[in-house]
């Protein structure tokens, strides 16, 4: 009796405890929106320790591997276009934290197939490696299963995106449509669709979609739509609003040493010299 007692005794606890994960899951959470990527890690990791099969606990673990990425892309393109072996230094860190991201979703969407939230994460990855099929793949996934998905619209331009890089500019603007019926303000998928009017020769609709973000860059940080209608312009034969459009790229953001800044500075002078 006293040997069963002990045996039993030495069993207690080492199963799942999913309380404690999820408490651990909610920790992580707020650590990561305040920036605490270190401290967040750790607690996803102890979620995980405490119950392997919470989903929730390896979306978060993928969440900071790609808030990591993403820091990267930002110091080698937004910060400053940074070129040679420091640039390829942060881009090989880059492309590991998006794999290490990826496995974290792939276990997420293993144990629970409905996660939409981890599906559409898994699309962000797929096109941050310009694999535009797996994109298509995993962005639909994500709104097969709209119960656990914070953002349709965010799917749908993932959707439209795809397409959009495959040349398949029908099925792209029909999903960047849905995407701005469910939400009209959505910035990103304006810019998108525009990008579709744009290569499909529609400049005058392409200018219409952007012009009510043009003259506040705060209503919609995209730095590259700025560049976009420039372009716009130019073909619409009005160079000077290609050049303030050009100037509002440089001069609108933080991000005056940007991949983009550049490109706009070039496109200004381009213009100044015709």
């Amino acid at each position: 009796m006293i040997f069963l007692m002990i045996l039993t005794g030495a069993c207690v606890g080492t199963g799942p405890e999913p309380l404690k994960s999820q408490k651990r899951v909610d920790l992580g959470r707020d650590l990561l929106a305040q920036g605490q990527d270190a401290g967040a890690e750790t607690e996803f990791k102890k979620a995980i320790a405490f119950d392997p099969e919470n989903e929730e606990a390896h979306l978060g673990l993928g969440l900071v591997y790609l808030v990591r990425a993403h820091r990267n892309v930002r110091l080698l393109e937004h910060d400053d276009c940074l070129q040679g072996s420091v640039a390829q230094g942060l881009r090989d860190e880059a492309n590991e934290e998006m794999r290490a991201a990826d496995r974290s979703f792939a276990r997420a969407v293993e144990l629970a197939p409905d996660y939409g939230e981890a599906w559409q994460n898994r699309a962000q990855v797929a096109a941050y490696f310009l694999d535009w099929d797996d994109t298509k793949t995993y962005a639909a996934k994500a709104l097969a299963n709209l119960a656990r998905l914070q953002r349709e619209e965010l799917a749908l331009s993932w959707v439209g995106r795809a397409h959009y890089e495959k040349h398949e500019y029908p099925q792209a603007a029909s999903a960047l449509l849905q995407a701005l019926q469910r939400d009209p303000g959505f910035c990103l998928g304006t810019f998108r669709l525009a990008q579709v009017l744009f290569a499909t020769r529609d400049y005058q609709s392409a200018l219409e979609r952007i012009r009510p973000f043009l003259d506040d860059p705060k209503t919609c940080p995209i730095q590259e739509l700025h560049y976009l209608a420039g372009q716009i312009e130019l073909r619409l034969h009005d160079s000077d609003a290609a050049r303030r459009s050009f100037d509002s790229c440089v001069q609108g953001f933080a991000d005056k040493r940007s991949c983009v800044a550049r490109q706009c500075e070039t496109a200004r002078g381009q213009v100044s010299a015709r």
